[in-house]
Parts: C-alpha cells; sequence; structure tokens
C-alpha cells in the first residue's frame, strides 16, 4: 500500500476525491480573496493616514477649512477620504448657499448625514469577500467530513468484499486513510481561512475608528467656525 499522497490519490473514491477538489478550489478562491482585501486594506490606510495628516491642520483652524476643499481627490483609495472629503463638500455648498452662523447645528447635521452615506457605502466596498471567507471558514471542516463519509465506506465496502482479502486490516487502511485526508485538508482550509478573516476584521475595525475620529473633528471645526 502506497501512503504517499500521490498513492492515497488514486486509492481514493470518486466522492473523495470530489471532496478534496472542492476544499481545494474553495482554498484558492479564499487566498484570491485574502489577497485582493490585504492588498486594498493596506494601500487604504496608508493613503487614510497621509490624508488625515494632511487635514489635520485645516481642521484644528476654523478660519482654513475651505482649504480643505477638493484635498480628498489627491488620495483616490483613502476610505478616510472619500468620507471625510464628501463632507467638505457638503460643507462648502452650504457656505456657497449662504449659511448663517445662526444655521451651524443645521449645517452639521448636514455635513453628519452625508459622511454617513458615504460612509456606509465605503464599509460595504471593504467588506466585499468577507462574507465568502466566513462561509468558507465555518463550512470547510463540514465538507471534509463529507468526504470521511466516503472513506469510512470505502473502507467498509473493502472489508466486505472477499475478493480483496475481506477482514485483513490492510484492506481497510486505505479507506482510513481517505477519510483522515480529507477532514485534515477542510480543517487545514478553515484554520487558515478563520485567522484571513479575523485579520482583515480587526483591519476594518481600525479605518472604521479613523473614520469616526476624523469626521467628529471636521464637525467640531465647523461648529466652531460658526460660533466664532
Amino acid at each position: 500500500m502506497d501512503f504517499t499522497l500521490v498513492g492515497l490519490w488514486h486509492e481514493m473514491g470518486f466522492m473523495a476525491r470530489a471532496v478534496v477538489v472542492v476544499l481545494l478550489a474553495m482554498s484558492a478562491y479564499s487566498l484570491s480573496i485574502s489577497v485582493d482585501r490585504l492588498l486594498t486594506y493596506r494601500k487604504g490606510r496608508a493613503l487614510s493616514r497621509l490624508y488625515i495628516d494632511a487635514l489635520a491642520p485645516l481642521v484644528e483652524s476654523a478660519a482654513r477649512l475651505g482649504e480643505a476643499v477638493g484635498l480628498h481627490k489627491k488620495f483616490g483609495g483613502a476610505p478616510v477620504a472619500t468620507v471625510v472629503g464628501a463632507g467638505v463638500d457638503e460643507y462648502a455648498k452650504s457656505i456657497a448657499a449662504g449659511a448663517r452662523p445662526a444655521a451651524a447645528f443645521d449645517v452639521a447635521e448636514a455635513v453628519n448625514r452625508t459622511m454617513e452615506r458615504v460612509k456606509e457605502r465605503e464599509l460595504a466596498g471593504l467588506r466585499r469577500g468577507l462574507p465568502v471567507l466566513a462561509t468558507v471558514a465555518s463550512s470547510a471542516p463540514f465538507v471534509g467530513l463529507f468526504g470521511t463519509v466516503g472513506g469510512i465506506i470505502t473502507a467498509f465496502q473493502k472489508l466486505a468484499d472477499p475478493t480483496k482479502g475481506g477482514g485483513g486490516i490492510g484492506t481497510v487502511s486505505a479507506g482510513i486513510a481517505e477519510a483522515l485526508i480529507t477532514t485534515a485538508v477542510g480543517l487545514g482550509v478553515a484554520i487558515l481561512t478563520v485567522w484571513f478573516y479575523n485579520y482583515f476584521t480587526a483591519r476594518l475595525d481600525d479605518i472604521t475608528i479613523d473614520i469616526d475620529e476624523t469626521a467628529s473633528e471636521l464637525v467640531d471645526s465647523i461648529l466652531k467656525s460658526h460660533a466664532a
């Protein structure tokens, strides 16, 4: 009995082979999503920090808020720039419409609503692919167990077949190994995927915090500029 990967593959039944192929496809798809999200989050976080650094002096001084208009266009792909930039544009429209100091809270509320809408769209885009990772992480062990059932069936078939020396441990060892391999592959795919999912969830939380803090600072600055 050949217990190498190639040997075990040749010993596997149709069901176990199909399960392994499905698990490998799930793993490849999860890996492609993970690479895409990793690059997206890394670029977005880096550009967002640069935008925050450029915006900070303008927000701290209420008189310079007008200089922030259009600044976000220099940081394409930065979630913070996209959200806060929409708020700055809304503020500029309000000023152009002749908003009075008495309407400070109305202006701030309009800016805040605009940023909330853009924030939800931006976060939805950043979450793209994460539900797939969660599904793969939760279902891969069960897919592997399905293959285990196929392996056990193969083992019992060989055990009951007199032409294959039914009754000897050697005749069923391949089926048992087949069952264990599908389980192991399923667990390996699930473990790797859940690591990626948890990592990206943490990074998404960091980006959300950056958006909320910067948006709050913008609203505070708007209120101060109208109060001045």
